[in-house]
């Protein structure tokens, strides 16, 4: 969610295919094992609430916001 929010925040539409045009790799089934271990994802914690990646952290948090 925190993915798909940061880039809504960001797009210029409403509209969910412009919006999946504008950021494909969010339809990418993969895309969170850029960003978390499997065994991460597949924890209590991570299926229960927030748990923060533990490969790489999100671009913009690298960035510092």
């Amino acid at each position: 969610m925190e993915l798909v929010g940061h880039h809504a925040g960001q797009a210029d539409t409403a509209d969910f295919d412009a919006f999946a045009g504008q950021y494909p790799a969010l339809l990418d089934k993969k895309l969170l094992t850029r960003f978390y271990r499997s065994s991460t994802l597949a924890s209590d914690p991570a299926r229960t609430g927030w748990v923060e990646p533990d490969l790489a952290p999100f671009p913009w948090r690298q960035a510092g916001g």
